[in-house]
């Protein structure tokens, strides 16, 4: 896609066209709220007339999806909140992108729906399932991260491995924990977790993106299978 070309997105009035984002521009995606680094769409109007930025992946997003963590409804995405909300995966708040779910007004961030169900962390032998609630189902028995020993409410998303009985929250600690030894303030912990988001979510989107080209190639040779078979019964 030339400069001169441009998209249109629900989400916004003017036209987007593509962009490249490097880390020294600290640019935040005005879908995901997380730092953008990498392939994305910008607003073709002047930064200071409109700053509107937005990952590949969020431009991408499908409008329902059917997640694991909210089994009875399907998740509507919304591209502009009524007002802030709770993330019920995370427990922060938002404002931008959110999934949906209108009849229990239950909302998640587009980053924190496209977790993996598993993860691999380098301190710990066993890979950790992502669980929608607590582990642990005795009453006054709280769930704490191993990584920062700080409790996880009952009602939030974990990783957790069940045989050692070893958990974390949502999102990484690790670098939380890292950049608080070497005396850095919070902002520099919050960029980590938010590139390690931003990450997962293009990750994500890559290969649904990929399943779907898989899947039509295998309906087109399907087709031309089928219609090869039909032309042979005419000869």
């Amino acid at each position: 896609m030339s400069s001169r070309q441009s998209v249109r997105h629900p989400s916004h009035n003017h036209p987007l066209r593509s962009h490249k984002c490097e880390a020294k521009d600290e640019i935040i995606c005005s879908g995901c709220d997380l730092d953008l680094i990498g392939a994305a769409f910008k607003c073709t109007k002047s930064s200071s007339d409109c700053d509107y930025f937005l990952h590949k992946s969020c431009f991408s997003l499908p409008r329902e999806t059917n997640h694991k963590s909210h089994q009875p409804h399907c998740l509507t995405l919304l591209y502009s909140p009524k007002s802030t909300y709770t993330c019920q995966a995370c427990g922060e708040y938002g404002s931008s992108f959110t999934y949906n779910c209108s009849i229990c007004q239950y909302d998640v961030h587009v980053g924190c729906v496209s977790m993996p169900e598993t993860v691999k962390r380098e301190d710990h032998a066993h890979p950790l399932t992502l669980l929608y609630s607590s582990p642990y189902t005795e009453p006054g028995l709280d769930f704490t991260c191993d990584v920062c020993k700080e409790t996880v409410p009952d009602n939030l998303w974990a990783y957790y491995c069940m045989e050692c009985d070893y958990g974390t929250h949502l999102h990484s600690c690790a670098e939380e924990e890292e950049e608080a030894k070497k005396g850095e303030k919070g902002e520099g912990s919050k960029s980590s977790a938010n590139q390690e988001l931003a990450a997962m979510l293009e990750a994500q989107r890559e290969m649904e993106n990929m399943q779907i080209e898989i899947h039509l190639a295998m309906q087109n040779a399907l087709f031309a299978k089928k219609a090869n078979k039909a032309a042979l019964s005419y000869i």
